[in-house]
């Protein structure tokens, strides 16, 4: 699952990019009037280059039905994907921008740019360019998703401790929370505790990560034990579990925590 903060940040950035892209495109019409001696609208060019505007709702559109739909999700050949994401994208996208360069003419200048006669130039002028940003973008989306399903079907479902001849199985959603106990890690159940041979950054890998969350440099709770959690007033918290043992939660790990925790409890 991708944090909302990054999300965020790379939606801004890419917006930037797409203005930076969009205002060099309006120069460069320009420069192209001053060269070939003919008369510059910037209302004009500003109007035929929001095509690279329309890549980002087309991509977000196209992506989300990606996830929900069952037919795509049967789909295991990556490349054949990639085929059928580019295919609809230049599609769509050339239809609303046909559609939209059309509608904005017919409101707001004084000749309307007929729709068909669009569709014709963008496909015998711009198609190359459709093909080859959607190919691009869907070598990223194809193979993240990808890698994301892999990630979350392989998760830690039982530990084994013990010394010598005895070996006892824990289930990992027995786990209340887990402790550094150099050199070994301390495994909490409700009533019990067990040492293992391992590390918090090495068992931490291999659980669940929408489960079980780091809430101090010496701590991994399970958030299916967690009851509630308060502050300290100085950026930490104090996290009450179901057993009624109170954990600290530091100030350095709270943002992760309270991201996971409402979806944690709501599942």
């Amino acid at each position: 699952m991708i944090p909302e903060k990054p999300r965020i940040k790379a939606t801004i950035k890419y917006l930037f990019v797409l203005i930076l892209v969009l205002l060099v495109t309006i120069f460069q019409d320009y420069l192209h009037s001053q060269y070939n001696d003919y008369s510059f609208y910037a209302s004009e060019s500003f109007l035929f280059n929001t095509f690279w505007i329309l890549i980002l709702p087309v991509v977000f559109l196209l992506n989300w039905q990606f996830q929900q739909a069952s037919i795509i999700k049967k789909l295991d050949n990556p490349f054949i994907k990639r085929l059928f994401f580019v295919f609809l994208a230049t599609l769509i996208h050339i239809l609303l921008f046909a559609g939209l360069v059309h509608l904005i003419s017919a409101l707001f200048f004084e000749h309307t740019f007929n729709f068909t006669r669009n569709l014709n130039y963008t496909i015998y002028e711009d198609l190359y360019k459709y093909l080859l940003i959607y190919s691009v973008i869907s070598l990223v989306l194809i193979r993240k998703s990808k890698v994301q399903n892999i990630e979350k079907t392989h998760f830690l479902e039982q530990v084994m401790v013990g010394s010598g001849r005895t070996k006892i199985a824990i289930r990992t959603s027995d786990i209340f929370y887990i402790s550094a106990a150099p050199p070994y890690i301390a495994i909490h159940l409700e009533e019990k505790k067990h040492l293992h041979t391992a590390t918090l950054k090495s068992i931490l890998r291999e659980l669940d990560s929408e489960k079980y969350v780091q809430i101090h440099k010496s701590t991994i709770v399970n958030l299916t034990k967690v009851i509630s959690y308060r502050s300290r007033l100085n950026g930490d918290y104090d996290v009450l579990l179901s057993n009624e043992k109170e954990l600290r939660l530091s100030r350095n790990y709270v943002d992760n925590f309270k991201q996971k925790f409402p979806m944690s409890s709501s599942s």
